[in-house]
């Protein structure tokens, strides 16, 4: 009998992974570590939103009808001298003159700082072999000349875009591919978070869709970022997501962030998260903000680390718990991102709270010397991988770890929470559903197509049913520190799916290029793997890159259908249980 084709299956796509939080959700001093203080200071977010409005507004569709008619003359005026042979070629050989005066003068105001390169010495000698020193001007102050430049640049639009383009092209190789990524999507952020209210950006995401789709909503709660005031509290932003919930059921489907700060500083009078924890078989959840939210139709909760702190969080263990026995999805941000914590490295974060390293010593021998491993980074863009690495989930699902986790804490709560006495739990978090949201990142992705010599980028391949064997080398602490520092993501997370029962990774943002669209495919072609994988396009800010419909429409035409049916619709259908 034949099988049933997907054309001939239910089929609607699901996005698992979208945002349309707004500049009233967002701290004032997200530029805080992307520009030195005190300047960020100086480029608050409602003001760099400003900026952002009036570059890409520029349409006429956006102004008045005098601002119109006023392009329409410009227009009429710059018409006229392309279509007379004459004036086109005097104002090409006027465009000349105006580069080359500037191009002198701005030789003379750079002279003293590379007069006495290779370079300096070669251009020097040509302007003075030139002549061209007796016939123009010569400032006596580096001040009049600095000025002079810079009405130039006021005075003559194409100087400015010309030089724009050069400054961004160096600009952009100075920072690297990886930096200049994170740049980007951060000014992204800033400009999608300029739209009024969440409700007209869903609008913008669900008509890029095909009728029936379905979208899973993922608000941010930066208020513990140390990135300044935020104008709508965390409160205002779930109840706005629920009114859109009321008003598109059938469509909308909103998760509720939870930061554990705001689980430890809550008010006993309006706690965030409150438990009854009487019968820990069965906890339920006691009046509290959580309990309205998920009444209310939320359906996941979502986590984001890189805002600085683990996801196994002492106060966290407990939903984790409640998530586990209600079957409730997470989804955690598990890659490096332009959203990350601001503040100063603290102590406690120079090494991880769990998991080890070996300092001195050898097993033959037996005097191996253990302590916590130690992590070196120093700059917050870099060391907020330590929060979102794969292995941390580790310490949730994977029971020794976890029991490494509860003797960290060594809290009595805890302890009865998850029945853990001589060496043993009753309980566990082995069911935890979770979504390692973005699977590592493009850089990862990158990583591990790279590397053709190093085994464990290669053993996916090599032996694909089992991988890293994470279970077996979690215990074996060389290993486990050449995995933390070495191993790229995207082989970590693809083993933790294989061995993991309940794990998942959408691949939002991750596959906004083509080339990783065939190894993706190549993901999709693996019997188990297939099972674990969401489609997610984390909009808004993949359209640095692609609009939203050229995201799916793009992938749906490099998988087979049955690949497509299964990454957009079924495991998503599967995983929040729709």
């Amino acid at each position: 009998m034949p099988t049933q084709s997907a054309k001939e299956k239910e089929f609607f796509i699901i996005n698992t992974h979208t945002h349309i939080f707004t500049k009233a959700h967002t701290p004032r001093h997200l530029a805080k570590k992307f520009v030195p203080w005190p300047f960020y200071r100086w480029l608050g977010t409602d003001r760099v939103v400003g900026w952002l409005e009036k570059y890409y507004t520029r349409n006429p569709a956006f102004f008045t009808y005098e601002a119109r008619n006023n392009r329409w003359n410009t227009y009429r005026r710059k018409i006229a001298v392309q279509r007379n042979p004459l004036l086109h070629f005097l104002n090409g050989l006027w465009k000349v003159a105006i580069w080359l005066v500037f191009g002198y003068y701005l030789l003379q105001w750079v002279r003293p700082a590379i007069q006495n390169t290779y370079l300096g010495k070669w251009l020097y000698a040509f302007v003075k072999w030139s002549g061209i020193e007796t016939y123009v001007y010569t400032f006596d102050n580096g001040w009049n000349l600095f000025f002079f430049l810079i009405l130039l640049l006021l005075l003559f639009g194409y100087i400015r875009r010309g030089l724009w383009k050069f400054v961004k092209g160096r600009l952009l190789k100075l920072l690297g591919k990886d930096r200049a990524e994170l740049l980007m999507r951060y000014l992204n952020i800033i400009r999608y978070s300029d739209y009024e209210g969440m409700g007209t950006t869903f609008s913008k995401l669900k008509q890029q869709y095909p009728p029936k789709s379905k979208f899973v909503v993922l608000p941010m709660d930066m208020a513990y970022m140390e990135a300044g005031p935020i104008p709508h509290s965390y409160d205002r932003q779930m109840q706005d997501l629920l009114t859109i919930k009321k008003n598109k059921p059938d469509s909308f489907y909103p998760f509720v962030f939870v930061d554990p700060r705001r689980i430890a500083e809550q008010d006993p009078q309006d706690p965030f998260c409150l438990f009854d924890t009487s019968d820990p078989d069965h906890l339920l959840l006691k009046p509290c903000a959580l309990k309205r939210y998920l009444e209310a139709g939320c359906i996941g909760i979502k986590i984001y680390p890189a805002l600085g702190y683990y996801p196994f969080d002492k106060e966290l263990l407990p939903l984790w718990l409640y998530c586990s026995q209600k079957e409730l999805p997470i989804t955690t941000h598990c890659s490096v991102g332009p959203i990350f914590y601001r503040g100063a490295k603290k102590k406690e974060w120079d090494r991880h709270p769990i998991l080890e390293e070996i300092i001195s010593g050898s097993a033959k021998e037996g005097n191996q010397v253990l302590e916590k491993m130690r992590l070196l980074q120093i700059k917050n863009k870099d060391f907020q991988a330590n929060f979102t690495h794969p292995l941390n989930y580790t310490c949730l699902v994977h029971e020794p770890l976890l029991k490494n986790v509860l003797d960290v804490y060594n809290d009595p709560e805890l302890n009865t929470l998850f029945g853990y006495k001589n060496g043993s739990l009753a309980r566990n978090l082995n069911s935890l559903k979770i979504n390692l949201a973005h699977y590592g990142g493009a850089e990862n992705w990158d990583r591990f197509l790279e590397k053709d010599r190093q085994q464990e980028a290669n053993e996916l391949l090599y032996d694909p049913t089992r991988g890293l064997g994470l279970k077996e080398e979690l215990s074996n602490t060389t290993n486990l520190y050449k995995f933390w520092h070495y191993v790229d993501w995207f082989s970590l997370i693809s083993s933790m799916l294989l061995e993991f029962e309940n794990l998942y990774a959408d691949v939002s943002y991750t596959v906004h290029e083509n080339q990783y669209l065939t190894l993706l495919a190549e993901v999709m072609r693996h019997p188990k793997l297939q099972q674990r994988v969401l489609f997610g396009t984390d909009f808004y800010v993949v359209s640095n890159h692609k609009t939203e419909k050229q995201f799916w429409i793009d992938m749906q035409h490099s998988l087979s259908e049955e690949y497509w049916y299964l990454l957009a619709y079924e495991n998503p259908r599967r995983f929040l249980k729709l």
